[in-house]
C-alpha cells in the first residue's frame, strides 16, 4: 500500500502545529520535529500544510502500489515577513519532496 510520509524540520514557529491537508481534508497535525504517515490507495493526491492564516502551495504526488513519498514542511524565516504575512500567506510555508 502507498504512503505519505510528511515531516516537519525544527522550524521558527515554536509552539504553534501545522494542519496536514490532504486533497482538501486536514488529515493530522504537526508538532516541530514530527512526522506522521498515512497509508493512501494508489493514486495521484494533493498535499498543502497550514499555519494559522497562512499556507504552503500544493504539491502534487502520484503514488504507485508500493510507493513512499515524503514531504518536508517548515515555517522559514521568510514566512515571518511582511509579505509572508499579509501579502502572500497562501505560499508562506515551505513543503517539498525530500
Amino acid at each position: 500500500m502507498p504512503v505519505i510520509t510528511i515531516r516537519r524540520a525544527l522550524d521558527v514557529a515554536l509552539s504553534r502545529p501545522m494542519e496536514i491537508e490532504v486533497d482538501g481534508r486536514i488529515v493530522g497535525r504537526l508538532e516541530r520535529g514530527d512526522s506522521q504517515s498515512f497509508d493512501v490507495a494508489p493514486g495521484p493526491y494533493v498535499v498543502r500544510v497550514h499555519l494559522d492564516r497562512q499556507s504552503s502551495l500544493p504539491v502534487h504526488v502520484d503514488l504507485d502500489d508500493m510507493e513512499t513519498n515524503t514531504l518536508e514542511a517548515a515555517a522559514g524565516e521568510s514566512s515571518s515577513t511582511f509579505t509572508a504575512r499579509f501579502l502572500q500567506p497562501k505560499r508562506a510555508l515551505d513543503l517539498r519532496l525530500v
